[in-house]
């Protein structure tokens, strides 16, 4: 399950997706309509194969077990839904990237992130603050890639402002808007590239980002502070 601003979407054991909430003339729930529900519904898109969905400010994000990606609600002004329009959608669309590997996705304000099963990490929507990481200050309303590339990365959370991710070698990264030091970094510098908090280590799990902070989770293993002799 998860929340968005005015809206919640969930996934059953038997693979449908319903949503309720707050529409705000959007198409957030995907329905084919830009109002509210106070009971769950199902997508127009239906099926019993989906897999992980990301809620964000009035847009949500999912992916299926096939491993496409699909998106709905509001995309005016940003492209938040990464099909290269600013026009919003009431039902499920793909991102002009399309593609059968999609992983993880993570919906925030107005913009988008996720990654590949090829390890690939991409965003879109609002980059006015660096929060697509491409070394910008552009929006973007089809995926691109951070300026850090590589094929390794775990998890992606965006957030208003700010994004933050986990690679498969136990490190976080983050950027975009730091005006209350959510990046970590000791600073108060946004950053359009992605860059290490200051508490660096390879042994982050799992991150989240929030309105104008960061949150994250380190593996503690005591057995390395008193190995055997």
């Amino acid at each position: 399950m998860t929340c968005g601003d005015y809206h919640t979407a969930a996934i059953k054991t038997d693979g449908t997706l319903w949503t309720w909430g707050g529409d705000s003339n959007s198409g957030s729930l995907g329905d084919n309509t830009a109002v509210s529900k106070s009971s769950p519904v199902q997508t127009v898109a239906g099926g019993t194969n989906w897999k992980q969905v990301s809620s964000g400010f009035i847009h949500t994000a999912a992916i299926k077990t096939d491993g496409t990606l699909w998106l709905w609600g509001n995309n005016i002004g940003y492209g938040a839904l990464g099909d290269n329009t600013i026009v919003r959608k009431s039902s499920p669309v793909q991102t002009v990237a399309g593609g059968t590997n999609w992983k993880q996705v993570s919906s925030g304000w107005h913009n988008t992130a996720a990654i590949k099963t090829n390890g690939t990490l991409w965003s879109w929507g609002i980059g006015s603050d660096g929060q697509l990481g491409d070394n910008t200050a552009v929006s973007k309303s089809s995926p691109v890639q951070t300026v850090a590339g590589g094929t390794n990365w775990k998890q992606v959370s965006i957030g208003v402002y700010q994004t933050a991710a986990t690679k498969t070698d136990g490190t976080l990264w983050m950027w975009g808007l730091n005006s209350n030091g959510q990046l970590g970094d000791n600073t108060t510098v946004k950053k359009s590239s992605p860059i290490q908090t200051v508490a660096g280590g390879t042994n982050w799990k799992q991150v989240s980002s929030g309105s104008d902070q960061t949150a994250a989770i380190y593996f503690y293993d005591a057995g390395n502070l008193y190995p055997s002799a």
